[in-house]
């Protein structure tokens, strides 16, 4: 069934619906006097038929026009009668499948969104850890929601509304699109990952010397004002102080000591950071200027006094923290794209001869276009 058949029946079946309601409301409504907005209606069913017939028709030439925009970049190549958009990892996505997201997001980037989707997948295995990451994943996304939801309720946030915004940003739709979501997530984490482990000797010195990325801890004495400490502050200030000096090493004062409570049961670890996460200044000044298992002064931020601990700089204990990719993959503004036009390669993509819609999607992910 072609789709502006289905739009056609599907603007008769709505017109059909509302006055079967209407007229069942003017003939069974058991008060004197009949709904006046149901009687007009009534009255003006002709002109109510011809306004739906005129926007059925102009839904209909809006979807025509949609897949027009694109018609000249279409493939000739046919699979079983149908037209081939493009051919990637041996499997064609033909236009039968494709009209749909054109339909949705148009032009070019309903082209990017498709071909994005099929890559991601094509270049991870859907393995049992894979299997296993996304449904964690998908727990850990729902509870973060779930609580975000809560923090905002007085703001009229629901689960639904901050859900369909992540989904939304993602090119994702609906609330049924959740494991597509979570599944091209951690495809794309892995992805992302395996080609920065393969290529880390391109980017690591240059990142190392600009965002110097270390792991750090720290032990914290809340206080309500860090500039005029009460007896009782300054008392605990001391203790630490007197533990440090006797030989107490910094994760048993941590365990003993510290009044961070996010961070107290994991040595003090505030994990990965560098020079763009956002610390306060003399924190973040503290931190970046210690050596590898060195430990700063007292700091004062609004929180308190810090004691800081650089833990470990390497690069092979950074690789074990997915915030390091991650802060690689921002420094580096156009080496997402790079990576996913690279997989696509690998996965023998083919556009079957059209040279436009190839330049028109290379071009959008910035690769450049040979002469």
């Amino acid at each position: 069934m072609s789709v502006e058949y289905k739009i056609l029946i599907g603007y008769a079946a709505l017109f059909a619906a509302v006055y079967l309601v209407v007229f069942a409301v003017l003939k069974f409504s058991k008060a004197k006097k009949k709904p006046k907005v149901a009687k007009a209606m009534a009255s003006n069913w002709g002109f109510a038929l011809i306004a739906t017939v005129f926007v059925a028709m102009i839904h209909m030439f809006a979807y025509n026009m949609t897949k027009d925009l694109f018609a000249d970049l279409l493939p000739t190549k046919q699979v079983g009668g149908k037209d081939v958009v493009f051919e990637i990892g041996g499997k064609d996505v033909t236009t039968d499948e494709f009209y749909d997201e054109l339909y949705k997001y148009y032009g070019d980037y309903a082209v990017y969104i498709n071909l994005k989707r099929a890559i991601i997948d094509g270049s991870v295995e859907t393995t049992k850890e894979i299997t296993d990451l996304i449904k964690t994943t998908k727990t850990d996304t729902i509870a973060y929601w779930k609580q975000m939801a809560e923090s905002y309720a007085q703001y009229g946030y629901t689960y639904d509304t901050i859900a369909k915004y992540y989904l939304n940003q993602a090119d994702f739709n609906s609330l049924d699109d959740l494991d597509e979501y979570v599944t091209q997530i951690v495809k794309t984490d892995k992805m992302n990952f395996a080609y920065l482990d393969v290529h880390m000797a391109e980017y690591f010195t240059k990142f190392l010397a600009d965002k110097k990325p270390r792991m750090v801890s720290h032990i914290l004495i809340a206080m309500d004002d860090p500039a005029k400490p009460t007896a009782d502050e300054t008392a605990r200030l001391q203790a630490v102080k007197d533990a440090i000096a006797g030989g107490m090493s910094f994760a048993d004062a941590v365990k003993e000591y510290s009044e961070d409570s996010q961070t107290n049961q994991k040595g003090g670890s505030l994990g990965y950071m560098d020079k763009d996460t956002q610390y306060q200044p003399k924190f973040l000044e503290a931190a970046l200027a210690l050596t590898e298992g060195q430990t700063s002064a007292w700091i004062t931020t609004s929180y308190g006094y810090h004691l800081i601990k650089m833990d470990v700089s390497s690069l092979e204990e950074l690789k074990k923290n997915d915030q390091f990719y991650y802060a690689i993959l921002n420094a580096n503004s156009k080496l997402s794209t790079k990576i996913l036009w690279e997989n696509a390669q690998a996965l023998n993509i083919n556009f079957h001869g059209n040279t436009e819609l190839e330049a028109a999607i290379k071009k959008f992910l910035g690769v450049e276009v040979e002469d």
